[in-house]
């Protein structure tokens, strides 16, 4: 429903629009936020004392302020600068597969205060994913003494089909009984702050379009490799959502078909030809490997392209199909091994040559990192009405 906008959502827009900017730099002036908003000099200096009272933000010190926005000599007061306050706010961010859990804790500067990383020898059922993550949150809490009252809230970084705005998963069958399960009142209950669940794919390639090695991209086009594909679409910094859920599974797209009945059952989707375990399977029975890092040390990406020419070819026409329909500006493409990745950003040139195309080691840290902004960016949303 579209409400109205009152008085009052208009005073708590501006406040967030000041915090935000103030959180987006490491410092800012009240005379730089009237010129770049345009709002009135008195409205901002409501805003930065009501702030400042609320402990968000403090007045920087002198060798603090970056040389850049310092104005040039002139007659009159040089304006004071402000900083969001470090300790007013935190957030967590989970990154979970089949794989293993990661979880980080950063405080409202972006600044990392603790990050733990746990893998699984053998794959997890609900359940046991369930105490990780809960166990691994409280760890962070008890380690840092951040009470729950300050933090902003919890980001799931979830693989599969997500549905974002009801916070379950809808697609993963490597996790036993995880599919549909309420991820977001589950934690919610436990912790009692706001719960966000999105696809792992989607906000890594968030965090590299904001922070990393895709950062100056229009659009961009994320696939992560792992047991399966997983994909995402960033358009001028936001998510693409097919309705409330994460859509862009890549792997379960089908390029081979020997029958109709293959085709309604997905018998032949391209992740059954192109992901970490049959790529690895099909290396094995060329070369004596018993993993992708002993491959990485013992082998060149030109006789790992000679091995995989056929799923490298199948690779890449996934990748155009979806060139074609998406347009974006940049490809990222994603593993857990820079052999893998390699190989795979190597697939994506060949296909679309006129296309940017980065290729990243997945690292879970940097997942939580996005979902951590996640949580940020929640913060700052202004629903009208409410």
């Amino acid at each position: 429903m579209d409400h109205p906008l009152r008085s009052y959502d208009i005073r708590q827009s501006n406040e967030k629009l000041v915090l935000k900017m103030l959180f987006d730099h490491a410092s800012i002036s009240q005379s730089h936020i009237v010129h770049q908003t345009g709002l009135k000099a008195p409205t901002v200096y409501r805003i930065f004392s009501k702030l400042e009272k609320a402990g968000f933000i403090e007045p920087c010190r002198n060798e603090d302020v970056p040389e850049d926005m310092i104005p040039p000599e002139r007659k009159g007061r040089r304006p004071s600068f402000y900083r969001v306050v470090s300790s007013s706010a935190y957030a967590l961010g989970v990154d979970f597969s089949s794989l293993g859990v990661a979880v980080i804790l950063v405080d409202f500067r972006n600044n990392v205060i603790f990050r733990e990383n746990q893998e699984f020898a053998a794959g997890p059922d609900r359940g046991q994913i369930l105490t990780v993550i809960e166990k691994m949150i409280r760890r962070a809490l008890d380690k840092t003494g951040i009470a729950t009252e300050a933090i902003l809230g919890i980001a799931l970084a979830a693989p599969g089909v997500v549905n974002t705005e009801e916070g379950f998963v809808q697609e993963y069958p490597r996790i036993t009984d995880l599919e549909r399960f309420p991820l977001r009142e589950h934690f919610g209950a436990i912790f009692g702050v706001p719960v966000f669940v999105h696809n792992n794919a989607a906000v890594i390639a968030s965090s590299a379009f904001r922070y990393g090695a895709a950062r100056n991209s229009g659009s961009l086009l994320a696939l992560l490799v792992r047991s399966g594909i997983g994909g995402a679409l960033i358009n001028q910094g936001q998510i693409f959502l097919s309705g409330a859920s994460t859509a862009l599974e890549v792997g379960r797209t089908t390029l081979e078909v020997g029958s109709w009945d293959d085709l309604a059952k997905d018998r032949r989707p391209l992740e059954a030809r192109v992901a970490e375990i049959p790529l690895l399977q099909r290396l094995q029975e060329r070369f004596p490997l018993s993993s992708w890092t002993e491959a990485g040390q013992g082998l060149s990406l030109e006789e790992v392209e000679d091995v995989l020419q056929e799923e490298q070819l199948l690779f890449g026409a996934a990748l155009r199909n979806m060139v074609h329909l998406l347009n974006p500006e940049a490809l990222l493409v994603m593993s857990r091994f820079r052999l893998l990745s390699d190989f795979l950003a190597r697939a994506a040139e060949r296909a679309v040559p006129h296309k940017k195309v980065i290729s990243l080691v997945y690292d879970p840290v940097q997942a939580c990192y996005g979902a951590t902004d996640i949580v940020f960016q929640q913060f700052f949303r202004v629903i009208p009405g409410e």
